[in-house]
């Protein structure tokens, strides 16, 4: 057992309850226990913190979110009816018929030039792992294929084809990894 010898701080006097637990911590009622006070928003409140020793007055967690504002939730920016990059393109034509040249609106050429008509990229398909271990399997046994293919070929015309079709199958192995 150790030996208190420490002097312990002085504890400040408040106008609000206090109570000190069996371990020696101190806790304060909320200051909106009494009515009338600097943040009572017309609801008492009977709850306690633990404070220090030099705390004269306390406002519970709850009270200070009452007191506060919540976060400021910012809108999503609203997505133009226009593709991407279309500031950067020489000549864009909206569907309206607005002429755009490098994102500059040319108001005295509006709706004498057709519509620009934007092609939409194909999204890759992702493969799952079992897939591109499957891929990388057979694409390896065309490699091993080929290769015994060209060992054993004499004519130059087919030997050329298997080189083209072994490069192009590396090239799709190298992809895969």
């Amino acid at each position: 057992m150790k030996n208190k010898s420490k002097e312990s701080t002085p504890v400040i006097e408040s106008h609000y309850k206090t109570k000190i637990d069996s371990i020696g911590r101190r806790s304060m009622i909320c200051q909106n226990s009494e009515p009338g006070g600097k943040y009572f928003k017309g609801q008492i409140c009977n709850e306690w913190s633990r404070v220090g020793n030099d705390a004269t007055a306390v406002i519970c967690w709850k009270c200070t979110a009452a007191v506060t504002e919540g976060p400021l939730i910012r809108s999503a920016v609203v997505k133009s009816d226009k593709p991407k990059g279309w500031t950067f393109m020489k000549e864009f034509v909206a569907v309206d018929g607005t002429v755009y040249h490098k994102g500059i609106e040319q108001p005295t050429l509006k709706g004498t030039l057709p519509v620009t008509v934007i092609e939409v990229k194909q999204e890759k398909i992702k493969l799952s792992k079992q897939e591109k271990a499957d891929a990388f399997l057979a694409t390896g046994k065309e490699i091993e294929q080929l290769k015994a293919k060209l060992f054993n070929e004499t004519r130059k015309g087919k030997k050329a084809e298997i080189i083209r079709s072994l490069s192009k199958a590396n090239k799709q192995l190298k992809k895969l990894m």
